[in-house]
């Protein structure tokens, strides 16, 4: 179907109370975050019927700038310091807030998954200058609904810290200002030791950034849902088989994809396959920082022969992740830090041109992204996926208190047809724990 957007109104927002004029210098983790805008999008249905102040762009723009009062660094520009390092001049500048409208309705539109064509219609256009760190644009539907497109510059912040700010946003919108927990800019806890040790390696991260000439294959995009009931199931067989009571929902869920799409693959047995995730370290770093705004996470991999993921129990696979996982502590958070200043300016990135032998996972599970009330009721449906990168998965909490979880899959057409197979029949093997 296509859409014509028409933009009724785009302007900076800046905040409304002076804010510090600095320059923040970023983290060793800011610096391996992958250069681009996280996007997500926020389906706001007016229940009303017509109701005129639905989503009052007057509301949201004053909320938002006195929410950059607190979150400072987002009006702020990306600049290379003087040493050549990254750096966010935080001069008030402010964000780009656009305001548009679609002659279409919600129920017209196809959200989960949605196409590459549709989701860009929902986020602003990113200008010539890539120093922006956040944009945002409200498009009023034909029905009434909104949807409200976010897109923030991954060198600054990650996902958590990013539903932080717009959780801020929305309380300070609809007037709950007493649960408002302030963001932590201080880089200073993600520091370098003098000297550097590095006691580990880190398979998940390269040095050589050369681009492959092979074309990857065309990739579509599938969404699978777990029931709550599901996820309970398969976690008392995962608790059962790794002989441990405290299997997490992502390690679970992660470890019944990463077997579907080894046996989707048909790889031969002798293959090592290698499932990629990010973790926050937040908690898991000493002395704690749960309120950090900025890059909490990094890059980890399981790996394992297909021979031993496909013929294994799921609870032995979920124990292959789990002992990854339980593996960032505090000591292996600081050698990442250490290495990344130890390797310097080289290049350093997230290793994304994987083989076909591997797997990605991308989670946003147990983050607030409901929690977005501007005073009209939360969203309806969150959508973040992407469609541009093959063998990815994406997973997502589904709104409400028995709600299960959204698993979305991007696969070549081939393999999207037997992971789909072989997902449902490992689905009943465990229905009637």
């Amino acid at each position: 179907m296509s859409m014509t957007l028409e933009i009724l109104q785009s302007s900076l927002v800046i905040p409304s109370d002076d804010t510090p004029r600095e320059r923040l210098s970023l983290s060793n983790l800011d610096r391996v975050a992958v250069r681009k805008h996280n996007c997500t999008i926020y389906l706001f249905k007016n229940k009303e019927g017509g109701k005129e102040d639905f989503f009052s762009v007057e509301v949201l723009k004053s909320a938002l700038a006195k929410a950059l009062v607190m979150f400072y660094p987002l009006a702020g520009r990306h600049i290379i310091g003087h040493e050549g390092r990254d750096q966010i001049d935080c001069n008030a500048e402010g964000v780009l807030f656009v305001v548009a409208r679609l002659e279409c309705t919600a129920d017209s539109i196809q959200f989960e998954p949605m196409s590459p064509e549709n989701r860009e219609l929902f986020f602003p256009k990113e200008p010539q200058s890539s120093s922006l760190l956040e944009m945002l644009q409200v498009t009023f539907l034909k029905c009434g609904s909104v949807v409200l497109g976010t897109s923030t510059n991954h060198i600054l912040v990650d996902g958590r810290g990013a539903a932080h700010f717009f959780q801020t946003w929305s309380r300070i919108a609809r007037g709950d200002l007493t649960s408002i927990v302030p963001p932590s800019f201080d880089r200073t806890p993600l520091g370098a030791r003098c000297p550097p040790q590095i006691n580990f390696d880190f398979p998940a991260y390269m040095t050589d950034l050369t681009e492959k000439e092979d074309k990857p294959k065309p990739c579509g995009l599938n969404l699978f849902k777990l029931s709550k009931e599901q996820i309970r199931h398969l976690k008392i067989r995962c608790n059962k088989e790794s002989n441990t009571t405290n299997v997490s929902t992502f390690v679970a869920v992660s470890a019944l994809v990463w077997k579907c799409y080894c046996k989707a693959q048909g790889l031969a047995s002798s293959t090592m396959s290698r499932l990629y995730f990010t973790a926050d370290i937040r908690n898991r770093i000493h002395p704690p920082i749960p309120t950090y705004f900025g890059n909490g996470v990094i890059r980890l991999s399981a790996t394992s022969e297909v021979s031993k993921i496909t013929s294994s129990q799921i609870g032995q696979v979920a124990g292959t992740v789990k002992a990854v996982i339980d593996g960032l502590t505090d000591e292996f958070i600081r050698s990442f830090i250490d290495y990344m200043e130890v390797m310097g300016e080289k290049k350093i990135s997230v290793i994304s041109d994987i083989s076909e032998s591997d797997l990605r996972i991308r989670t946003i599970l147990g983050m607030p992204i409901y929690d977005l009330d501007f005073g009209w009721g939360a969203p309806q449906l969150v959508s973040w996926e992407r469609c541009t990168e093959n063998r990815v998965v994406y997973l997502m909490n589904e709104p409400g208190e028995d709600a299960g979880i959204k698993v979305v899959v991007s696969l070549d057409s081939s393999t999207m047809k037997q992971f789909q197979k072989v997902f449902y029949d490992e689905l009943k093997l465990f229905a009637d724990e």
